[in-house]
């Protein structure tokens, strides 16, 4: 635990309940930001929006979390590094390993440089030379954005022997040994725009999968391509080439389309293509359903390939995946493969969508003539699997595994149907997951806890939604309080562990006071340059 956010919270005046009105003007809210370790404020502060972040920033202690379902967002190591992989025989340099630093942000203008296209403007992201000037004297007829949902570095150190196809490219391409998402909350909305815009949440405005909209708070997602105010390269570069190129996302919920942008929402641009999965009803931009779609808000500004839906089902493929036990029974490992999604939420997607890509890959004619096309695609299996059942299950074993044998096929499918040496792919995770409490050590509290915890203290109502980085607060119920934003934020720095723990969880006398929270602060905090981060004056 940071020493300034213990000695800070422990000056404050514990009472069971706050006294309404009452004022925390003795904290120092600057200095508990600056607490933080550098890198991570700088995370935090790349990471927020102010008209859409919450009222309040947390950042729980290391290795606590906030959240349920084994959560991945927030500005430590273990979340942020992401491999960030450069691979096109004939393209780009067999450099290897290179002991460089690099961002999500800086995917886009590198991608510019390689297509030799000079008017896109990365606010965030720099080009990565190492990758652009060893590039071939042609630009390449394809470029793949591929991102494994949820497979950051941790999870591939897991498992050192789960992906020996991604491993053996290595040397033939350039891989960054210190890439990292470089923003938090570390969660796809924000790192999908990201990828395609050059620009962190700040700029963005992608901060989390829900956030504040004027008075309301909406799903990233939700109201199209209309919440990302940001112009991606994709946006720019078909504009600029008149249309010509192929665009296209295929994925599976509405904001994996962040990374590719507006279709033609934007200004003079076209309808690109997307291929997502969606739940039959709408609300939940997150949720996944049963048939390859387009729909809602996005369906004006974007195309959609009705032949993705008389391919095979995800049942097709998950013989192989049963079988791997030895016996044929429908079950993979203890889980009842009808009982997931008949396959889907099994690492048979994996396969499942690789044959969806390949067949569109095909029939579009993507890489195919002389002017360069952009695809970008996302495998969110190793997310859904690390939701379920945490980083360290033998079920992320499985799906790592056969993640990495689908790359092989697609690479195979890219020399077919593109030609050797006339693509590029760039692999890259838009976070790390989230390690089992049983191995980590951590104290977990649920954002339903969190909120309870407040309008215990404060009053019904005055919670408005907890996120797992971020506590939005309800205006009128602060005024029926009393209360202001500081007192809340007060109330979390010197938040325990005794408070925050569920009923049927005990915490040893030991750590029964252990503060749950490593820093808190109003997020006004950012309103000014902070004197700990000199980056925000650069800006």
């Amino acid at each position: 635990m940071r020493l300034a956010a213990v000695l800070l919270a422990a000056a404050l005046v514990v009472t069971g309940t706050p006294v309404a009105g009452a004022q925390s003007s003795g904290v120092d809210w600057v200095q508990v930001a600056c607490s933080l370790p550098h890198d991570q404020l700088l995370r935090v502060w790349r990471g927020t929006d102010l008209p859409r972040s919450g009222d309040i920033l947390v950042v729980p202690d290391e290795p606590n979390f906030l959240g349920s379902n084994f959560p991945h967002s927030g500005p430590w190591d273990y979340l942020q590094d992401v491999p960030l992989f450069w691979y096109g025989p004939g393209q780009i340099p067999a450099l290897g390993r290179l002991q460089r630093s690099a961002t999500l942000a800086d995917i886009a203008p590198t991608q510019a440089a390689l297509l030799g296209f000079d008017g896109f403007d990365a606010p965030d992201g720099r080009r990565l030379s190492p990758v652009a000037r060893g590039a071939a004297s042609e630009p390449p007829a394809l470029i793949v954005t591929l991102v494994w949902d949820g497979g950051g570095r941790n999870v591939l150190e897991e498992f050192p022997r789960s992906w020996p196809v991604l491993r053996s490219l290595i040397p033939r391409g350039i891989w960054y040994e210190h890439a990292e998402v470089g923003s938090s909350p570390s969660i796809t909305p924000a790192a999908h725009a990201t990828i395609g815009a050059g620009a962190f949440p700040r700029i963005t405005g992608q901060i989390d999968s829900e956030f504040r909209l004027g008075s309301r708070l909406v799903r990233s997602g939700s109201l199209g391509p209309a919440l990302l105010p940001a112009p991606t390269l994709a946006d720019v570069y078909d504009l600029a080439m008149g249309n010509r190129p192929l665009v296209g996302t295929m994925a599976s919920v509405t904001w994996h389309v962040n990374m590719m942008g507006h279709g033609a929402m934007f200004s003079g641009g076209d309808r690109d293509l997307v291929v997502l999965r969606l739940a039959a009803s709408d609300g939940n931009e997150g949720a996944e359903g049963d048939s390859w779609t387009i729909k809602g808000k996005n369906a004006p500004w974007f195309s959609f390939p009705r032949y993705a839906n008389d391919l095979p089902g995800p049942e097709a493929y998950v013989e192989e995946l049963d079988r791997e036990d030895g016996a044929f029974d429908g079950r993979w490992r203890d889980h009842d493969i009808a009982q997931l999604g008949d396959g889907f939420d099994t690492p048979a997607r994996a396969e499942f969508q690789n044959r969806l890509w390949i067949e569109v890959l095909r029939r579009e004619g993507f890489g195919r003539d002389d002017v360069p096309d952009l695809l970008f695609l996302n495998n969110k299996i190793i997310d859904h699997v690390g939701h379920l059942f945490s980083l360290n299950s033998p079920e992320m074993q499985d799906t790592v595994r056969w993640q990495d044998a689908a790359l092989g096929e697609l690479l195979e499918a890219l020399d077919r149907l593109v030609g050797e040496g006339r693509w590029v792919i760039v692999l890259t995770a838009d976070h790390g997951h989230q390690y089992d409490p049983s191995v980590s050590g951590a104290f977990q509290v649920t954002p339903v806890q969190v909120g309870a915890d407040i309008d215990d203290a404060f009053g019904d109502g005055v919670a408005a939604s907890v996120r797992t980085t971020q506590v939005y607060l309800d205006g009128d119920g602060l005024d029926r309080a009393r209360a202001s934003v500081d007192d809340v934020a007060a109330f979390l720095l010197r938040y325990t562990k005794a408070q925050g723990a569920a009923p049927s969880v005990t915490v040893p006398d030991g750590e029964r006071d252990d503060l749950v929270f490593s820093a808190v602060f109003p997020v006004d905090v950012f309103r000014d340059p902070l004197p700990c981060l000199p980056e925000m004056e650069e800006r």
